[in-house]
């Protein structure tokens, strides 16, 4: 059993595995792991060829819908959900995994002259790992929190509400099939002027220096193909490339364990951020 809907660019979405009394699925391509690309070269003297580089290709998904009831007027409706050449979110869920992939639509062609209409759609998705529909938010700030309930206070022995732990290292675990970006989300709470987060599992550093104000938010997008780094001030975006550090790098999270900590001016301001690592989990297929 699985469940499949379409999002068009007007955020609608539909569910394309609902009411079978207008239209049904009956089979779909491009879910399992996409093809890979293996580039080698041969080397006089060595048997077979030496390994280059390798990258998955695009994924290309295939809908195949059969139409019902009034298939005319089905078919009319559906257009409006695979419009060619725009941008679409594919969501499938299945007993194992609710997922969703974005992507543009190549092609949604009928068979226009024969009593059981067909509609075949062809969906080509540039990035080809299917994303995990929850996404994991993992707070490496140094602030450990301590007041739990049930309590009960005692003036002679103070309770701790929270302490600082300058040694902490926060683990960000990444249960994908790949390695994976990140977002970065550094919330200011009041004036630094330095922000270092170091991964300890790799030994990349990414250094920002910037005058930081109170209520400056930063985003940082490592996720290939969309590597930027933002600065919110009073409802405005700045480009804040120009305060990365020289030798910076963009984190990837392996699979598995990566644990990373920060300072911010040279750790004697650290409790003055709050920072934040999103990421999705991602797969090959479901």
């Amino acid at each position: 059993m699985f469940v499949a809907k379409i999002e068009n660019t007007k955020k609608q979405i539909l569910t394309l595995t609902q009411d079978e009394s207008r239209f049904q699925i009956y089979n779909i391509e491009g879910l399992n792991p996409p093809k890979a690309t293996i580039n080698s070269s041969k080397i006089a003297g060595l048997d077979g060829a030496k390994f280059n580089s390798a990258k998955l290709d695009e994924r290309n998904i295939v809908i195949y819908i059969k139409l019902n009831g009034d298939v005319e007027a089905n078919r009319l409706f559906l257009y409006s959900f695979f419009n060619t050449k725009e941008w679409c979110k594919f969501y499938y869920k299945n007993g194992s995994r609710d997922v969703y992939i974005e992507g543009y639509v190549e092609a949604a062609e009928c068979s226009l002259f024969t009593n059981n209409e067909i509609m075949q759609v062809s969906i080509l998705c540039p990035n080809p790992y299917f994303k995990a529909m929850q996404e994991i938010v993992d707070d490496i700030s140094k602030t450990i929190g301590k007041f739990t309930f049930p309590f009960s206070i005692n003036i002679d022995e103070p309770i701790e509400i929270s302490t600082l732990d300058t040694s902490k290292v926060t683990n960000v675990y990444n249960d994908s099939e790949t390695e994976t970006g990140v977002i970065i989300q550094i919330d200011v709470l009041d004036n630094v002027n330095q922000i270092l987060i170091r991964s300890v599992t790799t030994g990349e550093t990414l250094r920002l220096t910037y005058a930081f104000m109170e209520n400056d938010r930063i985003i940082i997008d490592t996720n290939k193909g969309k590597k930027s780094i933002t600065l919110m001030r009073n409802a405005i975006q700045y480009n804040l490339f120009t305060a990365m550090a020289k030798g910076s790098a963009f984190f990837q999270l392996g699979i598995g364990d990566n644990w990373f900590s920060y300072l911010v001016d040279s750790g004697v301001n650290d409790d003055l951020v709050n920072i934040s690592f999103k990421h999705y989990t991602l797969y090959r297929g479901v």
